[in-house]
């Protein structure tokens, strides 16, 4: 991603999901109820969902909302000293 102040695009938080996501999946499944092929890996799964929560982590970090605009001090209405409560 670029350094712009642009907010981020609709796509990202979704990719940023399912990082997270498939990581807890792919945990979860080969530990409780390995699936086809995963006990061939051993080890590397564990690599894998660290790969994918480096990612999670990454692209969170880049991640860029859409910044509202704080109201100016101007544009409030003063409180008036009568409203008050005492």
């Amino acid at each position: 991603m670029t350094s712009s102040g642009k907010p981020s695009p609709p796509w990202f938080g979704g990719l940023i999901l399912g990082c997270l996501t498939l990581a807890a999946a792919w945990i979860l499944t080969y530990t409780l109820a390995p699936l086809p092929g995963q006990n061939a890996l051993g080890g590397w799964n564990y690599v894998i969902v660290g790969v994918l929560l480096t990612l999670f982590t990454g692209l969170s970090m880049e991640w860029r909302g859409d910044p509202r605009e704080p109201q100016k001090a101007q544009d409030r209405t003063p409180a008036d000293p009568a409203d008050r409560v005492r």
